[in-house]
């Protein structure tokens, strides 16, 4: 057990965590018109250059939040001291994490599956068509996307999703082992190393991954790497003080290196302007620099929001509580924005533009619809200011659990 100034809440995570998400809406934006990098819809209005303004959080985006997600996590399981509290645990996080993947696979994500074959296969189906076939896990309409969870029902943006719930049960496994007192003594001088030491072990760890590894293998084992780093930060107080301490250098750490991925990415990207056998050393040296950008961002956001953000406001907690939902939604509201928008032809900027604001609007609409239906508000991650009596929660979880057992078992399987 730790002592309460150790659990102390972390404002500037939960700042973080939500700064993160709201990217996510810009950054799936932005994937519509990016040349070179694929994606479930493309505008017809495609840029190279947009590519080097993704770079700026393509290295990080993820890996903060599953660090963040990882503190989360680990300040609830230093709190456990009996193998029941252990088992609820995972039975209530099962559910909270799986209905709502439950419903995007059957209901938010289909529209994503239908732009994208409108797009490639010239579907000329209606939606309401296209829906009713959907249900048929052998229909002959999917053939070329025989891919996800079940035959053509896949998780697309909700990986996250997937990922987190088995990662928190491959977390409840390893507990006892992580916060045993050896093991924890052990970490507190790891963390009190310098800086420097932390960071090439995550740059060691994030090259050897990305090089060897690929697609889901290589996302989830990175994802893993830095949801188990965060839940060892808690309790680590050396570990914030270098970050304070360091936050200068690390800025200017972030400036100069993503010039030089810029850099490499653009004689990456132009193989004529380079001997062929350079190529294998352009190559070394742009995972170098993605994966260096990566575990200095990281950090540096992590300084800056110790700094600038470790503190309450009346509008975080609605925040927090209104990001799982949006984060659930946005993607499909970008691409059925996005499906309805290209026949207009009303050119990048302005397609852009409206494709933001319908994804805001349907994103708070979505949220508003079920902040007043408590009832429902499980089905999404939204958890509402709404009381429930203690078996009306019990009587939630124990169907919740039932509805999710066979995605759980398929996941698992």
């Amino acid at each position: 057990m730790t002592d309460a100034g150790q659990l102390a809440r972390r404002y500037e995570l939960d700042w973080l965590r939500v700064l993160a998400f709201a990217l996510l809406i810009f950054y799936h934006t932005g994937m519509l018109y990016v040349e070179r990098w694929g994606f479930h819809y493309k505008s017809q209005y495609l840029s190279s250059t947009l590519e080097y303004l993704m770079l700026a959080s393509s290295p990080w985006r993820m890996l903060l939040i599953w660090l963040i997600s990882g503190y989360a996590f680990g300040s609830v399981l230093r709190r456990l001291n009996h193998w029941r509290q252990y088992s609820k645990l995972a039975l209530t996080r099962t559910v909270v994490l799986l209905l709502p993947l439950m419903v995007g696979l059957w209901l938010i994500v289909p529209p994503q599956l239908y732009a994208e074959m409108v797009q490639k296969d010239g579907l000329t189906l209606s939606y309401w068509q296209f829906y009713q076939a959907f249900f048929d896990l052998s229909h002959p309409l999917f053939n070329d996307y025989r891919r996800g969870v079940w035959p053509h029902v896949d998780v697309n943006h909700l990986w996250y999703l997937r990922s987190l719930w088995k990662f928190t049960l491959v977390l409840l496994l390893l507990a006892p082992l992580l916060y045993w007192s050896p093991v924890q003594q052990r970490l507190s001088r790891f963390f009190a190393l310098p800086l420097c030491w932390q960071l090439l072990g995550c740059c060691l760890f994030l090259f050897i991954s990305r090089y060897w590894l690929e697609g889901d293998a290589r996302r989830d084992v990175q994802g893993f790497g830095y949801f188990l780093l965060g839940a060892l930060l808690v309790g680590q107080p050396p570990f914030w003080q270098k970050l304070a301490e360091a936050r200068s250098w690390l800025g200017w750490g972030c400036f100069g290196n993503y010039l030089l991925l810029c850099g490499l990415y653009y004689f990456y990207t132009q193989p004529a302007l380079l001997p062929s056998a350079l190529q294998p050393l352009l190559q070394i040296c742009l995972l170098g620099s993605f994966v260096l950008q990566a575990a200095l961002m990281v950090w540096w956001l992590l300084a800056l929001a110790e700094r600038y953000l470790n503190k309450p406001h009346r509008y975080l907690n609605v925040a927090n509580r209104t990001v799982f939902p949006i984060y659930l939604v946005h993607q499909s509201a970008i691409i059925i924005a996005a499906l309805y928008l290209t026949p207009f032809q009303l050119g990048g900027a302005l397609e852009a533009a409206l494709v933001l604001l319908f994804t805001l609007v349907a994103s708070v609409v979505f949220v508003g619809v079920f902040w007043y239906l408590p009832w429902c508000a499980a089905l999404v991650g939204l958890k509402t200011t709404h009381v429930f009596s203690q078996w009306q929660q019990r009587l939630g979880y124990a169907l919740g659990l039932i509805i999710v057992t066979p995605l759980a078992l398929t996941l698992l399987l």
